[in-house]
């Protein structure tokens, strides 16, 4: 096996994937990157933990003089990149698998592994459903959503986010079990593709690292797997396996008011009155009355601080209180200039909407004390 390759575009290639590899792999060849070099000139790489699984190809500034498969220590092989000076790779990998490496500044030789033994890459079948969205939409859907989605792994489903494929849109919702984050898109797919997918969190951070640009990105969904294709990189992993929670009957339906507030200016508001709050009292009191916004917060050992933010509001007074960072998770992953509060008396849940976006964010107040 021989081919040459410009260091700058192997290293790009090499970082698409290296993420994947699992800091202390169970098994040895996990640590590796199984590597083709192809008849038709392209490039592959492949790198997995078990779980996720990411392809990625290259066609240009490669030349394949003797194509092959093996595979090759991805670390090792991203430092040696790292450090050598820009111009063509040239790699000479014998049929023990001994790669002899030759850079513009040095010779290296590396020891890889046999590919037979790199775990077979389950590719999607015909009982898949297959959906087409633009990349850069799915990747602000996951933005708009993915920060709810819970860390506690002894309720794996809800660290989970849903991949709602039903009545002609692709709903994404993402839960904790405080707050939740929902957001629509119109998608055209057969209802027999009607189905729900929970995707964990590495591959959700995996994706919002590989999307990038715009330009069409498939979806298969079936039994276990997700796969998402986007031409020069294929992502494939495993789905949680349960059920999600019913989220609709957690969403207010009717509300006792509604408010407007601008959003940069909130989340500079939210993030002045936050330096007083802790581990042990972390929550920022918002009042809404007539023409105004105030909010406060307060801790014993440290003081208290309070802002206020001119609003259009005419209604009755409601104040809640509200986890800050929950808040700003929000607000920062929006763009819409104001959002609008949907408040309802008590302890119910408040639901955060934008004008025009199909968004929505309900969050549960913290018991307010007693004054």
């Amino acid at each position: 096996m021989k081919f040459t390759v410009i260091r700058s575009r192997f290293l790009d290639l090499l970082s698409n994937v290296q993420s994947v590899v699992p800091g202390k792999p169970s098994l040895q060849i996990v640590a590796n990157a199984l590597i083709e070099a192809r008849e038709d000139g392209i490039l592959a790489l492949t790198a997995t933990d078990l779980d996720v699984t990411v392809c990625a190809n290259l066609a240009a500034d490669v030349k394949v003089d003797e194509p092959g498969r093996t595979t090759l220590p991805v670390r090792r092989l991203v430092e040696l990149l790292r450090t050598a000076p820009e111009g063509e790779i040239q790699f000479d990998i014998d049929a023990d698998n001994v790669a002899r490496v030759i850079t513009p500044a040095a010779k290296y030789r590396l020891i890889g592994l046999d590919a037979q033994a790199f775990p077979t890459i389950k590719e999607p079948d015909e009982t898949a459903h297959c959906f087409t969205i633009d990349r850069a939409v799915f990747r602000e859907m996951l933005r708009k959503t993915a920060y709810a989605a819970g860390k506690d792994e002894t309720r794996r489903v809800l660290t989970g986010v849903l991949l709602q494929f039903a009545d002609g849109k692709l709903t994404m919702v993402a839960t904790d079990g405080r707050r939740l984050a929902l957001v629509e898109q119109e998608l055209d797919f057969p209802p027999e593709s009607a189905c729900d997918l929970l995707l964990p969190a590495k591959a959700r951070g995996e994706l919002a690292r590989l999307l990038n640009g715009e330009g069409p990105m498939r979806i298969y969904g079936q039994k276990g797997q997700i796969v998402f294709d986007c031409g020069t990189f294929r992502l494939y992993s495993k789905l949680i396996d349960g059920v999600f929670a019913k989220y609709q009957a957690v969403i207010p339906t009717a509300c006792d008011e509604r408010v407007s507030v601008n959003r940069e200016e909130l989340i500079a508001s939210i993030q002045r009155v936050d330096i007083m709050s802790n581990e042990k009292a972390n929550s920022v009191r918002l009042s809404f009355a007539e023409g105004a916004l105030s909010l406060s917060s307060s801790n014993a050992e440290i003081g208290d601080a309070s802002d206020v933010l001119p609003i259009k509001y005419a209604g009755r007074p409601i104040s809640a209180a509200y986890n800050p960072d929950f808040l700003l998770d929000c607000l920062r992953n929006l763009d819409a200039d104001e959002v609008t509060f949907e408040l309802t008396e008590g302890h119910a849940p408040s639901v955060i909407k934008c004008n025009g976006i199909p968004f929505l964010y309900v969050i549960m107040p913290m018991r307010l004390a007693t004054v």
